[in-house]
């Protein structure tokens, strides 16, 4: 697959190089439309992105997409301490600030929308709008997979042992070449006959040069997610995007989400699943575009 954007780095406060990727080339976005700040989801890269940057290229619209701490780069044991949601926001909040971003439409896609919020209630004054994609405002608990007891086989997940995390680490970096993964993130986050082959076999690169713990750390933060208090005091123009088929992130979940932002509008897609801007890239990039259109 050829390249999304521009890969930068920058040196954070900390020390610490991140990397990430803009339209433009120069160190500043350029002013007459607002930066559209794209945040991954759990453990993703950009593949899910694909037909939103390819759009956003075709008529010229800014866009930035960072690269989460222990990602990409084989940091995980330097970064163990530091991979949460809140880190990753204050590390986006770092390089915007680098580059002199005035003002922002952030756009989050799963775990995305944990990192677009935390961004959201450090800093409110620079968020023009967001769109949050097959998000939780809450742990997905025993919503997830429409199973009440999914909450209860999660710590068997978070088991810390050793034999335990070298057979599951060998599994997850071999799973490009597995058909079962395959047919699982069909199952799970898109349709396969809308869905490219070559663009999931990306995702799937992506997924594999990751570290494990770092999915399982992630996941582990996740449960203790809860921001339906703080959503209620934000007043911004707002898009909810769900699937009817999503089974991560199932639709009582993005209906929560909904009902405690105020005027949001809530965009339902039949028979999509977790990754609805790859299932249905026209439908949820024509809504993100007149949400920019608002704030523009």
């Amino acid at each position: 697959m050829e390249e999304l954007g521009i890969r930068k780095s920058m040196r954070l406060s900390d020390g610490r190089e991140i990397f990430y990727r803009t339209s433009f080339k120069e160190n500043r976005p350029p002013r007459e439309t607002p930066l559209i700040v794209l945040n991954n989801g759990l453990v993703c890269g950009n593949a899910w992105w694909y037909y939103t940057i390819k759009l956003f290229d075709s008529i010229g619209i800014p866009y930035l997409m960072h690269e989460y701490r222990g990602h990409f780069d084989g940091n995980y044991l330097k970064d163990k301490k530091k991979i949460n949601f809140q880190q990753f926001a204050n590390d986006l909040e770092e390089i915007l600030d680098a580059i002199d971003a005035e003002k922002v439409v952030m756009v989050g896609h799963s775990m995305g929308v944990n990192v677009t919020l935390h961004y959201l209630f450090s800093r409110p004054e620079k968020v023009l709008a967001v769109a949050l994609i097959s998000g939780t405002p809450i742990a997905p608990g025993e919503h997830l997979f429409n199973f009440k007891y999914a909450k209860h086989l999660l710590p068997l997940l978070f088991i810390d042992n050793p034999v335990k995390n070298l057979i599951f680490n060998q599994l997850w970096q071999t799973s490009l070449y597995n058909p079962l993964a395959l047919k699982l993130v069909h199952v799970l986050g898109t349709d396969p006959e809308r869905v490219p082959a070559k663009i999931i076999k990306w995702y799937m690169k992506d997924l594999a040069s990751i570290d494990f713990r770092v999915f399982v750390q992630l996941v582990r933060e996740m449960e203790n997610f809860n921001v339906v208090k703080d959503l209620q005091k934000i007043n911004i123009p707002s898009l909810v995007v769900g699937g009817t088929k999503d089974p991560l992130c199932p639709l009582p979940l993005q209906k929560m989400l909904h009902e405690n932002l105020k005027g949001s509008e809530f965009l339902i897609i039949p028979g999509s699943r977790h990754v609805p801007q790859i299932d249905n890239p026209e439908l949820v990039n024509g809504r993100i575009l007149s949400l920019l259109k608002k704030v523009s």
